[in-house]
């Protein structure tokens, strides 16, 4: 019920123009939470995923029991040649085993011998067995082992894509939190700026300072101004930029001025915590082994083929219906059999087939060791990348203080007509290029923070 009320929240705070609300915020955790639920990128790879279910399904078809009739009827000049019916099932086996079943009748003036019937009907019973090629692997049995290593393929893929899909939401996010945070600190340096024109115009005109110091404060009111007014240009471009990502219901959420990023940190590092011992387990390593067992199962469908194709037949036949006694035996005057062998002579096919599996089987191999270093040194460099943002967000932060304090000093010093408003506004400047750089590594950390969560960590996988 929480979660249904603050969708409806949130969607109110989006869908409607600027208003004033307290509340108006949209923050890190809800944004990729509609991400993950709504997107239609992690839709269309939800369908992938459904795909191959749908692909194994296929695959199990093969061994669909089949039902066949056939019947052939000729007449000529009043005379019945031939009226034959022949009505059958075949059930195939996982090995090269089908158990067969028919029935049969067959009257007619000029019926070919063999199809003369004693009774009205003749039943069999039996089954065909491969005892050579296709009894320990064929094509219809790897069919369906490859078929369900194709969705555990499907599954590695789709955490793959869910989480390229959330690297590239969440900074877009943090993109459009970076120009709110910028656009809100111009914002109070106006308001400083404005402040204190205000006071050098007083103070000009009480006689205390000259007129080229209120031009000067002047100047400095307009670049705070023309620098806002550039932050919101961005602002509002970075916000569009993030609701290409926010979806709500299969409708296209657009983020209104009103609504306000936020990012809580201890929130966010606790979220983003890395469990331990997951690297052989990342989809890409998945996806290669996952690719390699199918073409071990290529490999042993090919080697199964040099095996001569040795084909028994047997059915046992009866007059009577079989299934009201079910004794059926191996009768000797009651039977077909059947035996088929075949072998090509130099097997050149069959030995080429089974060393382009052996090479694909190698190939796979030495790419899994190229992926896999490249992933450890990936990992590694993303690892590296965050900790060294980490170490200059915290000297920005101490370059801010410090610059905080001359700025506060040099005012103060303006104030007692020991300092010059040049000097105050070159000080303020230093400061705001402290803090913008102190906002732009503190993004720049949470971004390198949140790929290399994705880059380790697949949410999708845990909630399969």
């Amino acid at each position: 019920m929480r979660a249904m009320i603050n969708k409806w929240i949130v969607r109110i705070l989006l869908l409607t123009g600027p208003v004033t609300w307290s509340q108006q915020v949209l923050d890190l955790d809800a944004f990729l939470g509609y991400v993950k639920a709504y997107h239609p990128y992690l839709k269309q790879a939800d369908i992938k995923l459904s795909e191959s279910q749908v692909k194994l399904l296929k695959s199990r078809g093969a061994f669909d029991p089949k039902f066949g009739f056939d019947q052939k009827t000729k007449t000529f000049k009043g005379t019945s040649y031939y009226d034959k019916q022949n009505a059958s099932i075949s059930i195939p086996t996982y090995f090269g085993l089908a158990i067969q079943a028919g029935v049969q009748q067959a009257e007619g003036d000029f019926l070919n011998p063999e199809n003369q019937l004693s009774g009205d009907r003749l039943y069999g019973v039996g089954a065909s067995l491969q005892l050579g090629r296709g009894l320990l692997a064929n094509p219809r049995q790897t069919a369906l082992k490859q078929a369900k290593l194709f969705t555990q393929q499907a599954r590695e893929k789709n955490a793959l894509q869910v989480n390229a899909i959330l690297i590239d939401a969440a900074a877009a996010y943090l993109d459009w939190f970076k120009a709110y945070r910028i656009f809100t600190l111009y914002d109070q340096f106006v308001t400083n700026a404005a402040f204190r024109f205000e006071g050098v115009k007083k103070r000009m005109l009480a006689g205390d300072l000259a007129v080229i110091d209120t031009v000067e404060a002047r100047i400095a009111f307009n670049q705070r101004l023309l620098s806002q007014e550039n932050a919101r240009l961005d602002l509002r471009r970075k916000a569009l930029k993030a609701s290409d990502y926010l979806w709500v219901d299969g409708q296209a959420v657009v983020i209104q001025d009103s609504v306000e990023p936020f990012v809580a940190q201890q929130q966010f590092e606790e979220k983003l915590i890395v469990p331990s011992d997951t690297f052989d387990q990342h989809p890409q390593l998945q996806l290669l082994s996952y690719k390699r067992q199918q073409l071990l199962l290529e490999k042993r469908l090919q080697r199964n083929n040099l095996l001569p194709e040795v084909q028994f037949h047997y059915q046992w036949l009866s007059e009577t219906d079989p299934s009201s006694s079910w004794a059926i035996a191996v009768d000797p005057d009651n039977q077909t059999t059947g035996l088929k062998i075949s072998l090509p002579l130099f097997l050149r096919k069959e030995r080429a087939n089974l060393k382009l599996a052996t090479l694909a089987v190698e190939d796979v191999d030495w790419k899994t060791a190229q992926i896999r270093v490249q992933l450890q040194n990936g990992i590694q460099a993303l690892w590296e990348q965050k900790i060294q943002l980490a170490r200059q967000w915290a000297i920005a932060q101490n370059m801010v203080a410090d610059y905080q304090l001359l700025f506060e000093g040099e005012k103060r010093k303006f104030e007692a007509g020991e300092s010059s408003l040049f000097l105050v506004n070159t000080r303020e400047s230093k400061l705001i290029e402290a803090l913008l750089k102190s906002i732009t590594l503190e993004v720049a950390w949470q971004k390198a923070k949140l790929r290399y969560y994705y880059a380790v960590n697949f949410p999708s996988l845990m909630t399969t």
